[in-house]
């Protein structure tokens, strides 16, 4: 838009330019316009400048969370010992095999896969839920 108002001035100058060269009235509005000019080609060098640091920070914060991810997938496995009852398939997404597995060795067989499932998708829940912080215990 700024760039759009910058031509249009610029076109009414040339104009203001042709028309009265010699009319001091003329003249004052031409460096009206000028300052007016002037204005906005100083706020779209400012929103320039401006849009490339928010672009620089945006970067900057994108390697940052790279390399945290890398940091925490690298401490996964960590955390996710052999006697780990819950595993993640994927980040945020719960592995229900395994919700299964321990369901079977707590519960009745016909009560295990309600079990299962009813506690899986309560976890799976949670998990979408930014406010939910679970403490995790290693037994």
């Amino acid at each position: 838009a700024n760039e759009m108002e910058i031509e249009d001035l610029k076109s009414k100058l040339q104009v203001m330019k042709h028309l009265g060269q010699d009319d001091a009235a003329v003249q004052k509005k031409i460096e009206k316009m000028n300052n007016e000019l002037q204005e906005k080609i100083d706020d779209l060098q400012d929103l320039g400048s401006t849009n490339k640091t928010l672009i620089y920070k945006e970067r900057q914060s994108n390697d940052e969370l790279h390399e945290a991810r890398k940091v925490l997938i690298q401490g996964l496995p960590e955390l996710l010992g052999n006697r780990t009852n819950i595993g993640l398939k994927r980040m945020g997404e719960l592995d229900p095999k395994t919700f299964h597995d321990t369901c079977k060795s707590r519960f009745p067989p016909d009560e295990a896969e309600i079990q299962a499932t009813t506690l899986c998708s309560s976890w799976q829940e949670n998990l979408k839920n930014p406010n939910w912080h679970p403490i995790f215990r290693r037994n």
